[in-house]
């Protein structure tokens, strides 16, 4: 009977320290990726440094898509979108829980006009210090205008985001409408 309740005890205690972890916490396997990108001549790169995934998309047509499909690993924290185009008016990411979208300006200067949530059949504006905004900004070594000649688009996807994609999502780009 003592070794009975020792075991129950122990048994209590492993199932609460395996329970009590979050159900989205990493185990630190490095995340593996597989892209598709819709255009053919569209071409996307995965990188994983110092724990946080790049993204690096060249779109010569300005126009698309691409499903990322977690292969192994687990999803990283913090990942970043380089999508080098000449202008920016709108990026969709696309889960099957949510749809971010952010408008931006495609002349001078340079501003993200509204991003909004769709979620649950609902359409919402959010703010930047809203869990789902993304951080968008122009880097380049040139001037930062639009057309942009050199350098890329930069976002930050929304740590809240990743958490909830699962195990796959879509990014949907448009440089300019035409």
């Amino acid at each position: 009977m003592k070794y009975f309740v020792a075991y129950t005890i122990l048994l209590g205690f492993l199932i609460m320290s395996c329970t009590s972890q979050p159900a989205n916490a990493q185990s630190g396997d490095e995340p593996v990726f597989s892209i598709t990108a819709k255009n053919q001549n569209d071409q996307a790169n995965f990188q994983y440094m110092d724990g946080a995934a790049l993204i690096d998309i060249q779109s010569p047509t300005g126009i698309g898509s691409a499903k990322l499909e977690l292969e192994s690993g687990d999803m990283p924290e913090d990942m970043l979108l380089r999508l080098h185009l000449q202008g920016w008016e709108e990026i969709r990411l696309i889960s099957d829980q949510v749809v971010i979208v952010a408008s931006g300006s495609s002349s001078e200067p340079f501003v993200i006009n509204d991003q909004r949530v769709i979620s649950s059949g609902s359409e919402y504006s959010i703010t930047p210090i809203d869990p789902l905004w993304m951080k968008i900004e122009i880097i380049s070594d040139q001037a930062k205008k639009i057309p942009l000649e050199a350098g890329y688009f930069e976002i930050n996807v929304p740590r809240e985001f990743l958490r909830n994609a699962g195990s796959s999502f879509e990014i949907q780009w448009i440089d300019f409408y035409r």
